[in-house]
């Protein structure tokens, strides 16, 4: 039951692209295409892009912890001022999907976090929701990038009169996404400890005041934001320190976020990790039981481990590959009209709930299962072991479309075929870093890390910097 996957051409129509990849804009802050003139053109085309018969445009504006998310704000601002927006809400430090979720509710025309998710604090980032929520579409980013170097912008000239937009400073309104969260769980969880890593990013109050609200005695640590620390050796990328934690400290579970707080993992009171393979097992199997799992169907992505689609097969359920990234994850469960997708990297989307992946969120329903059947983490999973898998990553100066390079198709068949038709190897670039990501699972663990080390070690040869 062999699956090759060979995925250069999922990211190849955003490989030509000037600055959105799969998850928005990204680089490292202050270079192209984050420097001060290419961050206020965004600005400008955003406001452009979204003008309808001269209405009053009312945008959302948040970030996380990165010391370089101060500058770019404010230059979004001043960009902003300029053109034809009429209030403006700053919710200065907030997750990406707590901005999503008050954009959603108090219908902004734009809501625009300023973030890079897992990626060090060098590097920044500008996500853009719609109205409804969602990540702009592909033919809308078009639209910006086409304004922001093709299109007449504003002049920002020092002795340009800016006509100044309507700015509220709204820090406090992250309370009513915690309550949101936290009305998701009924009852309490006072029966559990758990530990949060909050990864020095945008969970750092809301996760805790999030479980504390619920009355679960909380361990937190990674939550002394500096700038320059987010995501260091810690969250969701780096499970170490909680795992200690979990383990040193007795705790029932644990959950680490990544910087921005759209992904969560998971680790047991043994110190196992459960990823978000795991999280759409548990999840699916509760909302099939109580008849809420819409079309029979989840949504995963090329990385989904091939033993949940054979345990969700095994259930009568149906599992839909998407490409990388959670906004194509939304876009096929709308297609299926799935309501849980979800990737091995911890992006879950309750789709009945909200319109993006959330870490917080999805650790507030893997809480409430718990609490509602009175079992441990593990207990959630039973039925699902997956195969050993293993993911790395190759550095590249170029990228060359894999498809288009017969040595390396040649070279992902032939590793295809030493797992006999029992496992999967995925090849494919990253949509936001110079990065090819190899992949391979299969019954044999061994087997399976041969075969990585061998086609990165290929690759390397054809495509390292």
């Amino acid at each position: 039951m062999g699956d090759l996957q060979i995925c250069g051409s999922e990211n190849e129509p955003i490989m030509k692209r000037r600055l959105f990849g799969t998850d928005g804009i990204r680089g490292e802050a202050g270079l192209f295409p984050l420097d001060q003139d290419t961050v206020r053109k965004v600005g400008a085309a955003l406001a452009l892009s979204m003008q309808n018969g001269g209405r009053p445009l009312r945008v959302a504006i948040g970030r996380d912890t990165r010391e370089s998310g101060v500058w770019i704000s404010k230059v979004l601002l001043d960009a902003l001022g300029f053109c034809e927006v009429n209030t403006i809400w700053d919710l200065g430090v907030i997750t990406t999907p707590g901005l999503a979720f008050l954009t959603r509710r108090h219908k902004f025309d734009l809501g625009i976090m300023i973030s890079a998710s897992h990626n060090p604090y060098q590097d920044n980032g500008i996500k853009v929701f719609g109205v409804d929520g969602t990540k702009l579409s592909d033919e809308k980013e078009l639209q910006i990038e086409d304004l922001v170097f093709n299109g007449i912008l504003p002049s920002f000239s020092a002795t340009r009169e800016a006509r100044r937009a309507r700015i509220v400073y709204a820090e406090d309104r992250s309370e009513e996404y915690v309550a949101f969260l936290a009305s998701q769980v009924e009852g309490d969880l006072s029966a559990f400890r758990v530990g949060l890593d909050v990864a020095h990013g945008a969970a750092c109050s809301i996760a805790p005041r999030m479980f504390r609200q619920l009355g679960a005695r909380v361990e937190v640590i990674n939550d002394q934001p500096d700038g320059k620390n987010i995501n260091q050796d810690c969250g969701s990328l780096h499970l170490d320190p909680v795992r200690r934690l979990v383990c040193e400290k007795g705790l029932d579970y644990g959950v680490a976020f990544d910087g921005d707080a759209d992904r969560s993992m998971f680790i047991t009171a043994d110190g196992e990790v459960f990823d978000g393979d795991y999280v759409i097992y548990a999840l699916s199997q509760d909302l099939i039981a109580k008849r809420k799992l819409k079309a029979k169907c989840v949504v995963g992505t090329v990385m989904t481990n091939f033993a949940l689609e054979l345990a969700l097969q095994r259930k009568n359920i149906r599992l839909v590959r998407a490409a990388v990234g959670d906004r194509y994850v939304l876009e096929e469960m709308d297609k299926a009209g799935a309501n849980l997708g979800g990737e091995p990297s911890g992006h879950i989307i309750l789709r009945d709930l909200h319109t993006t992946g959330d870490g917080c969120l999805t650790a507030v329903m893997m809480a409430g299962l718990m609490a509602a059947r009175q079992v441990r983490l593990e207990a959630l999973v039973e039925g699902f072991q997956p195969f050993p898998q293993l993911l790395d990553a190759l550095r590249v100066k170029q990228k060359i479309p894999l498809e288009e390079s017969p040595a390396m198709v040649g070279w992902i068949r032939a590793a295809e075929a030493r797992l006999h038709g029992a496992g999967r190897v995925v090849v494919r670039y990253s949509g936001t870093e110079p990065l090819l990501r190899i992949m391979a699972e299969g019954n044999d663990a061994n087997l399976v890390r041969v075969i990585v080390a061998d086609l990165k070690q290929k690759f390397s040869q054809l495509l390292g910097s």
